[in-house]
């Protein structure tokens, strides 16, 4: 998985603009007019909320990982119960079968998870350069850059666009996996079920 930091911003603009680029004071800022400072206010809350997608993704990750580690504990208390059963001890491998299927299940929505993670750190990075595109034309506004160098800055966030865009593609491609190991999985558990006539195991746990 890819990480990408606000320092990777910060080169990205460097390399474009230059380090002594000019930049929007507080009060040259106050003193625009309103719908220009709304304008940033809007740009700001997007980088808001990329970040607030990435904290999501990332809680997936940990919730996802989580639950493989209480699948083991679940097989094993599963195993126990049935083998302490009359004739139990017969139906642990098939049961063995299913917990496999989910735990392919686990790791295909792990790696969706982690796929959503890059995307919503590249998604950070892009709304991060609108914000800067944004306050570069505030600075063409007030005559302290010219109009010219907004160029740079739209180069960088069409570049960013097309990174995230091949990003979405690849998790739905990890999503379309996904949904192939969810089926394999209730395959599963319908096969024990008609097979065992034992609906108590466990297997039907989300």
């Amino acid at each position: 998985m890819i990480t990408l930091r606000w320092s990777v911003v910060v080169l990205l603009l460097a390399g474009a603009c230059g380090t002594s680029a000019p930049s929007l004071s507080r009060a040259e800022r106050d003193r625009l007019p309103r719908d220009a400072r709304q304008e940033i206010f809007d740009a700001e809350n997007d980088v808001i909320i990329a970040h607030n997608r990435q904290d999501e993704a990332e809680e997936r990750i940990r919730a996802l990982r989580a639950a493989m580690d209480q699948l083991d504990e679940r097989q094993g208390r599963s195993e126990k119960r049935l083998s302490s059963s009359p004739g139990g001890a017969s139906r642990v491998s098939a049961l063995r079968r299913v917990t496999r299927a989910e735990q392919d299940y686990l790791e295909a929505r792990l790696d969706v998870a982690e796929s959503d993670t890059d995307v919503a750190e590249q998604e950070v990075v892009t709304a991060r350069a609108r914000l800067d595109l944004v306050k570069q034309r505030q600075l063409v506004r007030i005559g302290k850059v010219p109009q010219a160098s907004l160029k740079d800055f739209e180069k960088v966030i069409e570049n960013q666009e097309a990174k995230g865009k091949q990003r979405r593609a690849s998790s739905l491609d990890l999503r379309s996996k996904a949904q192939a190991r969810l089926d394999g999985w209730k395959a599963a558990q319908e096969g024990y079920a008609g097979q065992t006539g034992d609906f108590d195991s466990g297997v039907w746990i989300e």
